[in-house]
Parts: structure tokens; C-alpha cells; sequence
């Protein structure tokens, strides 16, 4: 058995043959309490990995990293051949020494261990997310039925026809029927009808002498592999889904097929069915579920914010649907905005989004249906917005012409929420209703900017509201928060990147409204540096990444998400690459201060 742990980055992309290389040069030396490892002016011949222990990264007296079991230091140091910091042993050390000419030899052969020492900001943040799958059957093999199965059970009585059966089942474009006789329940298929037709049985013939009472059942906590080698065992095409016991469903195999390789699929389509708010409200759910599902595949945050962009305006459209009158549908636009306009909100954070209504068009039941709306996406798990940003606050309504008016204002005679509600806006995408009345309103916004320089310099300003959190020497800058030292990930990387990107867009009047896609647009058109606009666009995805990852983690202790996470709890790659991704704000910001002038008054 092999004495090194290589299931942690980056020595889990190593060959087999290139572990036993490794394994066979390290080797294990014991630390005393403050004992120095490395230091200024001494050679760096060694990468060292801790077994057991404390170790802390000094600049001068400063304390810069900790380093626990399984952490690695100091790459950089490794390739450069020398530190600038102090690693001093903070509690009794046991640490696995590896030698730099092995471990360079590794990073010529093998170019993803190599991303780890060499690699430029863009191909580390690339090598990273690059590691999927690991978790992928662990997370397939413990969802539960209950994480899948979408199709009620259709009922009719034992006395009930075949043909009643035919026209439910026509009705609802099922395949399957349930079917209650006295105390038992059977179960009618389309299969059966192939049967009863080849063998000519009377379409009034009763329910109860035909179907079968000997139900294949999965409970609705159980796990969704055994429904899966159930319905292999039995060459059955379903099973029904009970709870305690009691029927509650029907779990298709094409449903669970579907799930297991598309798992958005059943949701948008449970979404498309779905005819009241205690259905949409489960649906919600599983819109979580499938981002921890999906995220175990190893699928990145980029991606996982434009399918739940996309899982929920078809939520939001729905409720909106099943509250509002269609008069008020057709002569409206309900529009998202901020990080859920852009496709970059994963996990439910507060509800952002208004309504513009056609001038001229008035609805009594105006202001009941907006608050319905608002209760329902806060029952959903998106909690009300501090500010009122949302449709149940009247300033957040309103015709097209008093939208106008307030961009208007928003920009020539702005108060204390003027850049911030603009900013909102400006990332704004229609889920419902008219779209063309939204569309004018931004297309009135890009007229009024035209060639107004002072308001780009305003607008912009706003990235440096808050501090990059990256001090001298690289140091992770953080701030003591219920007795843990903490850094908030969106004021200190995430914002500054997307409001810059966003000022850039609204300056060259793009149509995007995703960061992402504006950084691809802002580098075809030669307005922003191609290397920089990949760099920052992987930055900022490993920003999510992490952000999202933090989340999780939360949630599953059931703490709410947020933005604030320990670095001290983060592997020694994942707090270099934090470091590299703040890097990179850095240099953008210094970027965007000389493009709009923001050092002059």
C-alpha cells in the first residue's frame, strides 16, 4: 500500500508509474515547534507536503498561510529556487520532503502536474477544472427516487372502462394509470391496451378485472439505483413510487435514463406541466439538488449558472403564469436583473427583478398579483431583496414611459441609489410577457450615453469601492470574522470583474448581458486585450467555482450561502489559485482605471 495520499491536486494526476517515481524519492522528516524549514537567502531544493502538524508561512512577523495535513509548500519557491518568506513549524511537523529534480523531471512529462508549477494563469484555472468525474458515480449512487420521479398518478375506479382509460390517459399524454378497486391498487399500462386489442376485448369492459394488482414499488427515499436495477431485474419500462407505503407516483424508465444523463431535462419538463405553486415550490427544490448533482459531475460554475438561468426563468415564468391575468401577461414584461439577468446566480440569493407595463394599460389587480409573485418566489427560497428591488414594491413597476424617465434620472440627476440601480438594470433579461418593452428601454439607455465619457467615469468608479484583498508578497488579505479569519470572495474579486466588464459593455454598446460572453465579444473586437480577457474570464470562473463550492458546504450544515470564505481552509492549489485569480483583478482594475480615467477628478 502506498504510504503517500495522491488523491489530492496535483499529485492526483499522476500516472502509476509516476507515483512510484515519487513515492520511492520523498522523503518523511519530523519537525520540532518553531523549528525554521525554509528561509530567505537558503536554496529551495524541496517541495515538502504535511503529514501531521502546523506550519506557517512568515513575511517579516506577519503569519501569510497556514499550511495543515495534506497541504503542499512552496511551489513558486520550488521553481524559482529560493522564498522570500519564513516557513516556520507552528506545532510538531511530519512532512514529506520531495525533491525539486524529481519533481521537475514529473512537470516536463506530465504537462497537468507541470500546470501546477508553470502553467500561465488561464492554463492553471483550465488544469483545474479539467478534474472531473471523481465524484460522478459517488454522486449517482446515493440520489433518491424522490430526486427524480415527476409524473403523478393518474386514478380511475375499478368500474371505470377501458375506454375512460383511454381518454385520461390521452388527456394527460400518459402511459400509465392507477387504479383503485375496493382496498387494492392496480395498476393499467398502454402495454395492456396492446394486449386487450390483439385479443379483442370490449372497450366497456371494466378496469378491475383487467389491470394488475401486483405492484412494483420503490419507496420514495430509496435509492434511485435500485429502482433503476429493479426495473432491470423485472424487464419492466416503470415503477410506482410510494410513500409509507402509499402510491404517490410513477417513476418512468425513460425518466430515470434521463435523469441519469440529463438531468435538467425532467425538471424543465416537470416546470412545463406543473399547474400550481406547491408544485412549483418542489421543483425549486430540485433545482438545488440537481446544482449539488451536477457539480459532483464536475460540471463548472460557468455552465451551471446558464442552466439554472435558464431552469429558472422557466420557474419564474411559470408562476407568473398561474398568478397573473392574461391581459396583465400580454401587456407587461417581467424582467430579471443583476446576477440572475447575467446567468451568473447558482445557488438562490435575494430576488432581483421588476415589471414594465404598456403605457396606457392599467390592471385593478395590479398590486395583489405582484405581491403573490414576490410571496412565492420567497416561498420558493429566493429571499426578499433588502433594497425592495422587486415587484411588490411600486417604484420597481412601472409603464414604459416612467422607465424611461427614471433611467433618465438614473443618469443625469442621480441620487444615493442611482449607479446601483442602474448597474442592476443595465444586466436586466425579460422571463415573461412583452419583451419589446424591455428592449426599448435599453435601447433609450444607449441614446442617452452616447458619447458621455463623464458618466462612464462615474459609472466605473464603482470597482473601487471595495479593496483587492491580495497584500505584498502575495499575501491573502482577510479579516477576523466570529473568531475566523475570512474573506469575502464577491467584494473583494467578483464584483469589481463583473461591474468592470459591465461599464466596458455599456460604453460599447454590447447586447450581452452574461460576463462572460461580453469579456468573448469585448476581445473579438480588439476593445479589451485578448490574454487579459482570458485571464480574467478564468479568474472569474474559479472565483464562482469556489463561491459556489463554499455554498454547498454551507448549505449542508445548514448555514446559508454567502460570499465569505476561510482560506485557511482551502487546499494549498486552491489558495494558489486564489491568489493568481486575484492577481488577475488586480491587473484588470489597474486596466480599467486608466481607461476611464479614474485617478482624475
Amino acid at each position: 500500500m502506498s504510504r503517500f495520499d495522491f488523491t489530492h491536486p496535483p499529485f492526483d494526476c499522476l500516472s502509476a508509474a509516476e507515483r512510484d517515481t515519487l513515492e520511492a524519492s520523498a522523503d518523511i522528516v519530523c519537525y520540532g515547534d518553531d523549528e525554521q524549514i525554509m528561509a530567505p537567502g537558503v536554496p529551495v531544493d524541496t517541495l515538502f507536503v504535511v503529514l501531521k502538524g502546523l506550519v506557517r508561512e512568515m513575511a517579516g512577523d506577519e503569519v501569510i498561510a497556514v499550511y495543515r495535513e495534506r497541504d503542499a509548500f512552496d511551489a513558486r519557491a520550488l521553481v524559482a529556487g529560493h522564498t522570500a518568506h519564513r516557513f516556520v513549524v507552528h506545532e510538531e511537523a511530519l512532512v514529506y520532503a520531495l525533491p525539486r529534480a524529481t519533481l521537475l523531471a514529473l512537470t516536463e512529462q506530465n504537462a497537468r502536474f507541470g500546470a501546477f508549477f508553470y502553467a500561465s494563469v488561464s492554463q492553471k484555472f483550465g488544469a483545474l477544472a479539467e478534474r472531473s468525474g471523481n465524484r460522478e458515480w459517488q454522486t449517482l449512487l446515493t440520489a433518491r427516487v424522490r430526486d427524480v420521479y415527476a409524473k403523478k398518478p393518474l386514478f380511475l375506479d375499478g368500474e371505470d372502462s377501458v375506454l375512460d382509460a383511454a381518454r385520461l390517459m390521452k388527456q394527460h399524454k400518459a402511459k400509465s394509470i392507477l387504479v383503485r378497486h375496493g382496498r387494492r391498487v392496480g395498476i393499467f399500462t398502454t402495454s395492456d391496451f396492446r394486449d386487450l386489442i390483439i385479443d379483442g376485448t370490449p372497450p366497456d369492459t371494466s378496469l378491475g378485472t383487467l389491470c394488475r394488482f401486483d405492484l412494483i414499488c420503490s419507496e420514495l427515499d430509496d435509492y434511485l439505483f435500485n429502482a433503476l436495477l429493479t426495473m432491470t431485474q423485472q424487464n419492466i419500462q416503470r415503477v410506482v413510487v410510494t410513500e409509507s407505503g402509499t402510491p404517490v407516483g410513477i417513476l418512468e424508465q425513460v425518466d430515470l435514463l434521463s435523469y441519469f444523463s440529463n438531468h435538467s431535462h425532467l425538471i424543465a419538463q416537470r416546470l412545463e406541466q406543473a399547474d400550481s405553486l406547491d408544485e412549483l415550490a418542489d421543483i425549486a427544490a430540485q433545482i438545488t439538488r440537481l446544482v449539488e448533482i451536477l457539480t459532483g459531475h464536475g460540471v463548472r460554475a460557468v455552465q451551471l449558472g446558464r442552466l439554472v438561468q435558464t431552469l429558472n426563468a422557466r420557474l419564474f415564468e411559470r408562476s407568473w403564469q398561474l398568478l397573473a391575468p392574461a391581459e396583465l401577461i400580454a401587456n407587461s414584461c417581467l424582467l430579471v436583473m443583476g446576477s440572475e439577468g447575467r446567468g451568473e446566480q447558482i445557488l438562490k440569493t435575494d430576488q432581483d427583478n421588476a415589471l414594465i407595463l404598456r403605457d396606457g394599460y392599467t390592471c385593478p389587480e395590479l398590486e395583489s398579483v405582484c405581491q403573490a409573485f414576490s410571496d412565492a418566489l420567497a416561498r420558493f427560497g429566493y429571499p426578499p431583496c433588502p433594497g425592495r428591488i422587486m415587484v411588490n414594491n411600486p417604484d420597481w413597476r412601472l409603464s414604459e414611459s416612467a422607465m424611461r424617465d427614471r433611467l433618465y434620472h438614473w443618469v443625469y440627476l442621480p441620487d444615493r441609489d442611482a449607479q446601483l440601480n442602474l448597474a442592476i438594470f443595465v444586466d436586466a433579461e425579460a422571463v415573461a410577457g412583452n419583451a419589446a418593452l424591455l428592449e426599448r428601454c435599453q435601447d433609450y439607455l444607449q441614446q442617452l450615453l452616447r458619447d458621455d465619457d463623464s458618466f462612464y467615469h462615474r459609472f466605473a468608479r464603482a470597482i473601487e469601492q471595495f479593496d483587492t484583498p491580495l497584500g505584498l508578497f502575495a499575501q491573502l488579505l482577510t479579516r477576523q470574522q466570529d473568531g475566523q479569519a475570512m474573506l469575502d470572495l464577491k467584494k473583494g474579486g467578483i464584483f469589481p470583474v463583473v461591474h468592470g466588464v459591465r461599464a466596458l459593455a455599456l460604453q460599447y454598446g454590447l447586447k450581452e448581458r452574461n460576463t462572460f460572453e461580453r469579456l468573448a465579444r469585448l476581445a473579438e473586437s480588439g476593445r479589451l486585450d485578448k490574454e487579459l480577457a482570458g485571464d480574467v474570464a478564468e479568474a472569474l470562473s474559479f472565483l464562482l467555482q469556489l463561491r459556489l463550492g463554499q455554498g454547498l458546504a454551507a448549505l449542508a450544515e445548514g448555514r446559508p450561502s454567502g460570499n465569505l470564505i476561510s482560506p485557511a481552509r482551502l487546499s494549498t492549489m486552491e489558495r494558489d489559485l486564489l491568489k493568481d485569480a486575484l492577481g488577475v483583478v488586480k491587473r484588470f482594475k489597474t486596466m480599467l482605471r486608466h481607461h476611464f480615467r479614474l485617478g482624475s477628478l
